[in-house]
């Protein structure tokens, strides 16, 4: 009978750091284009392959573009939860990946607060610093 290994076939080690895969950037591009629903699903995989310091930044951008596929289907309520979790997120990072967070979340507050009035909004940017 072949023996069965525990454990992936691969060590975390051995991964790229989250703001070195080409999945993340490819992701990033998704949102510049709007194309939130492909870049939720990106970011959800990278999100269950985070490790330790890569959970709270990946789970900032899991829900920014999980906020964006809110907002296309017009679930305001929903959108702006998503995208407070997103800056409870940031507050949490600890290792930016060279990415302006700080400024994207003081956007994200005015998206969510317009959001919750029904005014016009612009969607913040993904920059670097």
């Amino acid at each position: 009978m072949p023996s069965v290994s525990a454990g992936p076939p691969y060590a975390p080690e051995s991964l790229p750091d989250i703001g070195d895969d080409p999945r993340f950037h490819a992701a990033i591009a998704m949102l510049a284009v709007h194309d939130y629903f492909e870049a939720s699903d990106e970011f959800e995989e990278l999100f269950f392959e985070a490790v330790r310091d890569e959970v709270e930044f990946a789970r900032v951008f899991l829900q920014l573009a999980a906020g964006g596929v809110h907002l296309e289907r017009k679930q305001w309520r929903a959108a702006a939860q998503r995208l407070d979790e997103a800056v409870r997120a940031i507050a949490r990072v600890t290792n930016d990946r060279g990415f302006d967070l700080l400024r994207m979340a003081g956007e994200l507050r005015t998206v969510i607060e317009r959001v919750r009035q029904g005014s016009v909004f612009e969607w913040p940017r993904v920059l670097r610093r």
